[in-house]
């Protein structure tokens, strides 16, 4: 007679119920690494489609968080004189900075009102590459030439470009009218992103088409600054077109890891040109007794 083993085919609640807790802190965790590693370039870029002029800091926060940074700039803006008549008069805006990891970042400029007048948003990584809208045009941040782009119009204000002994800046501005919403945008590249292309050979006014053309074919966009108010450009531009790098980059946004390998790879390469220099040098002659 054959004896078959007795199977228990009742349901254990408690089994199913530990699996299931498991599977969902297992996804938990998998999503957070998502958001926090491979997906974090398309969450900000989604939440920087989000934005427009004019919206509130306080909806910028709930999209970004805290800013890191937070201080005053005076600019020139547009006004109605007594009669009618356009005035430039001085303002005083708040300019806040979020770092966006070690991505890139997101600059708001702010009325006592805590409206937003315009923002801009930089690229420093190559992992981070967002798809952005300058008018009826699409650039990729970090990829896109400023050549795609149209020539700044001859009887505009700009392109603006500043070259010093260690920092660089360039911007040119861009509006479509209706097109574009009444909009003003400021393409460039700054010191703060990446990839860095300095405007070299560049003289203020004196910097011919032909040297313009050129740059703008070699150039790729790394950050654009969107304008909703009627602020003079002049005096904000170039350099605002991105955070300002000598305030930025104190804050040290590369993982441990990372810098501690940067430092040996330096001190290798140092090692190496040090030796490198001493075979090079000629050896003092010896005087005869």
């Amino acid at each position: 007679m054959t004896f078959l083993p007795v199977i228990d085919t009742k349901l254990n609640v408690w089994t199913l119920a530990a699996v299931l807790t498991a599977l969902y802190t297992l996804l938990g965790l998998v999503a957070g690494w998502w958001r926090a590693r491979l997906g974090k370039p398309r969450q900000l870029a989604k939440a920087y489609r989000r934005m427009a002029p004019r919206v509130r800091h306080d909806y910028v926060k709930s999209l970004f968080g805290e800013p890191a940074w937070e201080h005053e700039q005076e600019v020139k803006k547009y006004g109605a004189g007594e009669h009618d008549e356009v005035i430039l008069k001085t303002v005083g805006l708040t300019v806040r900075t979020w770092p966006l990891g070690t991505l890139g970042y997101l600059a708001t400029w702010c009325d006592e009102h805590d409206s937003v007048l315009m923002y801009s948003l930089t690229t420093r990584s190559r992992f981070f590459r967002p798809r952005v809208a300058i008018g009826p045009h699409r650039v990729t941040l970090g990829r896109t030439r400023l050549a795609s782009l149209p020539a700044p119009h001859p009887d505009a204000e700009g392109p603006w470009a500043a070259l010093g002994a260690r920092r660089f800046s360039y911007a040119e501005q861009h509006y479509f009218g209706n097109l574009g919403g009444y909009l003003h945008w400021a393409a460039g590249v700054s010191d703060a992103g990446s990839p860095l292309f300095p405007p070299v050979g560049c003289t203020g006014d004196g910097w011919g088409p032909e040297e313009l053309a050129e740059y703008r074919c070699g150039a790729r966009i790394s950050s654009v600054l969107v304008v909703g108010s009627t602020i003079a450009l002049d005096s904000v531009l170039p350099y605002g077109v991105a955070p300002d790098y000598d305030r930025v980059r104190l804050l040290e946004l590369r993982h441990p890891a990372r810098v501690a390998l940067a430092s040996r790879v330096w001190e290798i390469r140092h090692a190496v040109l040090r030796r490198k220099v001493h075979r090079l040098r000629p050896e003092p002659e010896q005087s005869p007794e």
